[in-house]
């Protein structure tokens, strides 16, 4: 009853509350209260697994803490993270419209000490070219009040063009100036693609790729995991969860909740493990919009559960099954449509939308599409690109809906 308790609490909060309503403000009284509970909680629950994240040779925590969220009002929870060994920091330039990381900028103003225990990452978003990125860069440092990141990401690589000679040499520039310490990207779309490029350049440090049960079981990401982690370039999964575009839970789901809830366990935490039982992944990047949440995911990386050969299986056959609902972003659909048809970054909108609860977030990214395309989303042929892909999703259907509802 309790895991059932728990795992309804996390779904219906996502699904309740937008990236805004999820902050939750707490008065200094009950944030006192909140960090003395955990710290009792702490001495008695075992510490957070650590990995090493490639050729950085640094050990980060095996859970990563997502802040696509306002820190500035969720201060509790950085305290939290940080006494319960969550100690590796994810933010962007464009997270919160910036309160993301003024948000870590605060927490570091009132606890100095733990700038040293955080491994912060932060990304270039919407920079295209090294000026850009300096820009984004400089910013960022401002807000987080820090002198440097420990790691900055090209912010959802598009195409491999962008990891130019002019890139790396403005990575190795910032690296001498001590601006950051190592440099990657992270990809939603073309991983495969992206993963194996870069595993032949030489200078890519970590890559945050999508990377969750339904997709690492495809050859060619196995093929491209394979190829980074021969190359020692760091892995962080994200998208771990891997929420369809459809919302509402299959009749396959049901079952395998219930199965997994009748061994005293969730379906989130399965997910969080199938991710870890590959460890060539470094670390799995969440976000985490409350305590509940936060204390959910720590107790699936530190308890001594492990997936049977039968629950792999389940979770495989669930994937399978339910598969014309969740885009791998293979971008097959473009050969056909072309790049600019976007149809991978609208079924993420939808997954926002529908699984995510995040309305808000979505019908912003969705506005922020060429004006044009959105005029014709759904009203163009899908057809060929239906027949191409490898999910066997109703793309024109998918296309429609998000016209009528995220416009």
């Amino acid at each position: 009853m309790e895991n059932e308790k728990k795992r309804m609490d996390r779904r219906t909060f996502l699904k309740a509350a937008g990236v805004g309503g999820a902050s939750i403000a707490l008065s200094a009284g009950i944030a006192r209260n909140l960090l003395s509970a955990e710290a009792s909680d702490s001495t008695q629950m075992k510490s957070m697994p650590e990995r090493i994240l490639g050729k950085t040779g640094v050990r980060v925590p095996i859970l990563a803490l997502g802040g696509i969220t306002d820190w500035t009002i969720n201060q509790t929870l950085l305290k939290v993270a940080v006494n319960m060994g969550v100690t590796y920091w994810d933010t962007a330039y464009g997270y919160g419209n910036g309160k993301s990381e003024e948000g870590i900028g605060q927490h570091f103003e009132k606890y100095p000490e733990d700038r040293k225990k955080i491994f912060l990452v932060s990304k270039a978003t919407g920079a295209e070219n090294p000026d850009q990125m300096t820009g984004c860069l400089s910013t960022s440092l401002e807000r987080m009040k820090t002198d440097h990141v420990d790691l900055y990401f090209i912010h959802g690589l598009r195409n491999n063009e962008s990891l130019s000679q002019e890139m790396k040499a403005w990575s190795e520039q910032k690296k001498k100036e001590g601006k950051i310490r190592f440099f990657g990207f992270s990809v939603h779309m073309n991983m495969s693609q992206a993963l194996m490029h870069a595993s032949t350049l030489g200078w890519i440090d970590v890559i945050m790729p999508t990377y969750n049960y339904r997709n690492m079981i495809t050859d060619d990401m196995k093929k491209a995991v394979d190829a980074c982690a021969k190359a020692n370039i760091g892995l962080v999964a994200m998208k771990v969860m891997a929420m369809r575009s459809q919302g509402a839970e299959s009749p396959e789901e049901q079952a395998l909740i219930k199965s997994f809830t009748d061994k005293g366990t969730t379906l989130e935490h399965a997910k969080l493990k199938a991710v870890w039982r590959d460890e060539r992944i470094a670390s799995s990047c969440l976000a985490m919009y409350s305590l509940n949440i936060l204390r959910d995911n720590i107790a699936a990386a530190t308890d001594d559960k492990k997936l049977s050969t039968h629950d792999i299986e389940n979770m495989k056959r669930l994937a399978q099954n339910t598969c014309d609902s969740y885009c791998l972003g293979c971008m097959k659909c473009a050969s056909v449509m072309g790049d600019d048809s976007r149809i991978p970054d609208v079924m993420r909108y939808m997954m926002y939308y529908k699984s995510y609860g995040e309305t808000d977030r979505a019908r912003k990214e969705f506005i922020e599409l060429p004006e044009s395309l959105r005029n014709r989303l759904a009203f163009k042929d899908y057809s060929h690109a239906e027949a191409l892909c490898p999910q066997h999703i109703r793309i024109g259907e998918a296309m429609r809906e998000a016209a009528r509802i995220l416009a």
